[in-house]
């Protein structure tokens, strides 16, 4: 992320970023070569009370990060009551329209 070549990775890759400042990257199938980690999103929720019910219904520990989002790692693991570890990832972020959403997923 230091390097900032974002726009570069978008076009090396064929990706596209979900928004500007997060820095998290979409791909319909695998990118073969890419230089960061990668995911495969089995949900993605608001935070509505409902969805985020749904969204994480089987999950009981989950590794979080949070990118251009405004909570904390630390208040966000409180709020969705989720223990620290497992094999499920949740990125914390705001899309380009500024909304708050939750990707949930496993590494690939």
């Amino acid at each position: 992320m230091k390097a900032g070549c974002f726009a570069e990775l978008e076009r090396a890759f064929g990706l596209r970023q979900l928004a500007p400042n997060s820095h998290l990257f979409l791909s319909e199938k695998p990118v073969e070569g890419f230089p960061g980690r990668t995911f495969r999103l089995s949900a993605v929720s608001s935070f509505n009370q409902k969805e985020l019910r749904q969204a994480l219904a089987c999950i009981d520990k989950a590794n979080l990060a949070v990118r251009n989002f405004p909570m904390t790692v630390e208040e966000l693991r409180r709020k969705l009551k989720l223990k620290d570890g497992g094999d499920h990832y949740i990125y914390a972020t705001t899309d380009a329209e500024g909304h708050h959403l939750l990707l949930i997923g496993q590494k690939v």
